[in-house]
């Protein structure tokens, strides 16, 4: 290639690309292992029998999770173009793209809340004694209890708890060696071994979190008001995300030698930890242990599914995003498999440590390993605090998980955050070349403080009714939905031999069969499936024992349906806007732009696309045209008329 050819490649082009390839994946990777590695699919396993819950969930995988990322990878890098503008594809349904936008900008608005809660109880954990601990605090109530292990069975009490327990207060067939504390909620510390039978128990961590950390109201008719420790968290958790993506990518992909890195190293060192423990092996045992004869239930085979695309992002936006700053011929199909696999690992390996650590805490407390775990945030924020406070230094374990939490969340919400912003920015730039680009910083800025201020009724008294309403419905049938259509469009709309030939002029090699047939009809199926038995099977939002009104659900389905309404509205804008009778409007609309395609003439020549014009004069075009030489094609099929 001449001097002058690879100018022409690179001069003029204004959008970032990744300093490296290992940015890319650790970002990528960083995405899709998020806080529900940790709290969801460990529980997902657990209440979906277990080793067979992973048989279907590697299942899901192949077929539906691994396609569909394939192609948004590809999608993404060959047009090099966030999830709004690589819709030129076919800009009937461009407001696909513009849902997706809209997704996960409700998915940064509450995201943001679990990482400010993780922040909040960072900070809490350098307390001696954990603040988790005990109940004689001004927040707990008389229901509160608290168990004491004394792991060396020689009948000694705490040092902290000489004070105030009474040998009295034991029956005759009481123990020593694990037994349960009670306090009145006055205060005072008094100490009663011998609750009555029909008293509510709550643990104390439990009332740390939600008298404590969240304050928490009746119910989202009681918003409350705004718990300013949580406040504070929250704006720092936005400063945070404000400081990683602030120069686009070219920081963001630095963070991520970090945030991507650091949460394994911390689960290692619990896994270690959580090994060593009295009971690791029964709750391990627990975690892993085939219940095939739930493989005969919808609702395994669905939550395995829906969990899959839940994991890897499919139908936000994100992945297409991350691999527009790719370069053309990085190897999609390579990244997917490095990308989907390592999250699959994490997954199934924090299972491992967080039930590791739950066996301890059943063994400990002499309950069975299901009556410990708990669903959702309880998980991380009652669960497992109470078990770090019993071992060794809780301090230090509790402050590395929390701060492992912080790592693992931070890149998922920063990632989702560039994905709503790159999407706009791009389609301003197109209409305003120049104009828009050189102003992201300030953009990013005003985003993050936008988002921060219309966020504030999430760390209110009634916030965490917010988020779970958010999470239940905009979380749910719109990705997945978004995700088909996209397979749709692509596989018959723009063609599936079209597509296949855009990546082959990226991979240097033809995809096979495989995922032909995924695209076309196994993966749509699935989602099908998915979304069919999520209709049948459906249950309004809770929160805990909470069940939500019907206004509020009223308002959760309008999230849901927005997603919907906005690929409708820009359809009809589109159809409006173009000229012609309505089946000529319609055949247009359809097919891609004359711009779609990779962004510099080089790869579009590749490609076998029509050099963009403008931008070289015809001498240097067609001296780059005779250099590169095309592909050759057994059975070439036919790009759009348009390009």
């Amino acid at each position: 290639m001449t001097k002058k050819s690879k100018k022409l490649s690179t001069e003029g082009s204004s959008r970032d690309t990744w300093g490296s390839h290992l940015e890319f994946i650790l970002s990528s990777m960083g995405y899709a292992v998020g806080l529900g590695n940790v709290w969801r699919f460990p529980y997902m396993v657990f209440d979906n029998g277990g080793g067979a819950f992973l048989m279907v969930y590697f299942l899901m995988l192949i077929l539906a999770a691994i396609p569909v990322m394939f192609l948004e990878l590809s999608f993404g890098q060959f047009s090099s173009l966030g999830c709004i503008s690589c819709w030129k594809i076919s800009p009937l349904f461009k407001g696909v793209g513009v849902a997706m936008a809209v997704v996960s900008g409700y998915f940064c608005l509450y995201y943001n809340l679990i990482i400010a809660w993780t922040i909040r109880y960072m900070v809490v954990s350098f307390q001696n004694p954990l603040p988790w601990v005990g109940c004689n605090h001004t927040w707990n109530t008389p229901d509160c209890y608290e168990r004491i292990s004394l792991s060396q069975g020689n009948g000694s009490v705490p040092s902290d708890y000489l004070m105030t327990y009474d040998p009295e207060d034991l029956n005759e067939t009481s123990t020593l060696d694990s037994y349960d504390l009670f306090v009145n909620g006055t205060g005072n510390g008094t100490l009663n071994a011998t609750a009555q039978p029909e008293q509510r128990r709550v643990r104390a961590t439990e009332e740390f979190w939600k008298y404590r950390v969240l304050n928490i109201s009746e119910g989202l008719d009681d918003i409350g008001s705004i718990q300013w420790p949580l406040l504070l968290c929250f704006a720092g958790a936005w400063v945070l995300v404000l400081f990683c993506i602030i120069k686009g990518v070219k920081s963001s992909g630095k963070v991520v030698y970090f945030t991507a890195t650091f949460p394994f190293l911390v689960l290692f060192v619990l896994f270690v930890r959580g090994v060593t423990l009295t009971g690791a092996k029964e709750g391990i045992i627990f975690f892993l242990t085939p219940q095939f004869d739930k493989l005969l239930s919808a609702n395994v085979w669905k939550a395995a599914a829906t969990q899959v695309f839940f994991s890897y992002g499919a139908g936000w936006g994100g992945i297409h995003t991350l691999a527009s700053y790719n370069k053309f011929h990085t190897n999609t199909f390579r990244d997917t498999l490095v990308i989907s696999l390592s999250c699959a690992f994490t997954s199934v390996f924090s299972g491992i440590v967080i039930f590791s650590i739950i066996g301890f805490m059943a063994v400990d407390s002499n309950l069975e390993v299901k009556d410990v775990v708990a669903a959702g945030p309880g998980l991380a924020f009652v669960a497992y605090p109470e078990a770090v406070s019993r071992i060794f230094a809780p301090q230090f374990w509790a402050f590395l998980f929390f701060f492992m939490l912080l790592t693992v969340g931070i890149d998922s919400q920063f990632v989702t955050l560039e994905t709503l912003i790159t999407a706009f920015i791009d389609e301003l730039e197109s209409m305003y070349p120049g104009r828009v680009r050189r102003w992201k910083s300030w953009i990013i800025t005003f985003v993050c403080l936008f988002m921060f201020v219309i966020g504030l009724p999430f760390v209110t008294q009634g916030g965490t009714y917010v988020m779970t309403l958010f999470n239940w419905y905009s979380a749910g049938f719109a990705p997945l939905l978004l995700a088909f259509v996209e397979l749709i469009v692509i596989s018959y709309v723009y063609g599936v031999d079209n597509f296949l030939h855009d990546v082959e002029s990226m991979l240097g090699y033809p995809p096979r069969m495989y995922w032909k047939i995924c695209w076309m009809a196994v993966t749509p199926v699935i989602i099908v499936a998915i979304l069919v038995f999520s209709f049948i099977d459906y249950t309004p939002a809770v929160n805990g024992d909470y069940v939500f009104p019907p206004w509020a659900e009223g308002v959760g389905w309008t999230l849901t349906c927005s997603s919907v309404v906005i690929v409708v509205s820009v359809a009809v804008y589109q159809l409006a806007t173009t000229k012609g009778t309505l089946a000529e409007r319609f055949r247009k609309s359809v097919k891609s732009t004359k711009d779609w395609g990779p962004a510099h003439n080089e790869d579009r020549l590749t490609a076998g696309y029509r050099p963009l014009p403008g931008a070289k004069d015809d001498l240097e075009l067609t001296n780059l045209q005779a250099e590169v030489e095309p592909p050759e094609y057994t059975d070439k099929p036919v790009v759009p008329e348009s390009v």
